[in-house]
């Protein structure tokens, strides 16, 4: 089944005017920009701050935590690392489901 909200026929453009872009702000025209002054200011609430701060700290942060790696490697190498069948089927029932719920 083919939806066609044009019915076949071509949009039709050439009725629209192309609008022309101020060169200076509307609420500039009339002033001088040497008497201008800028008295914007932004507050960030304390939330906000420590939500900055905690995403630069993770930014920081290795992607590879080393110590667990090589406890990993060296618990495989002595062939000491052993992980359940149980452990296993649930990660990956959690991995497949994930985008789902």
């Amino acid at each position: 089944m083919k939806i066609d909200a044009n019915n076949n026929q071509p949009l039709k453009l050439n009725n629209l005017k192309k609008q022309e872009k101020p060169t200076q702000p509307v609420g500039l025209q009339a002033q001088d920009s040497s008497s201008l002054t800028v008295s914007d200011k932004v507050n960030l609430s304390e939330r906000s701050k420590l939500i900055f701060k905690a995403s630069e700290l993770a930014n920081q942060a290795p992607d590879v935590r080393a110590d667990k790696v090589a406890d990993l490697t060296a618990r495989i190498a002595a062939g000491t690392y052993k992980v359940g069948t149980e452990t296993v089927a649930n990660a990956i029932i959690k991995k497949s489901f994930s985008g789902l719920i």
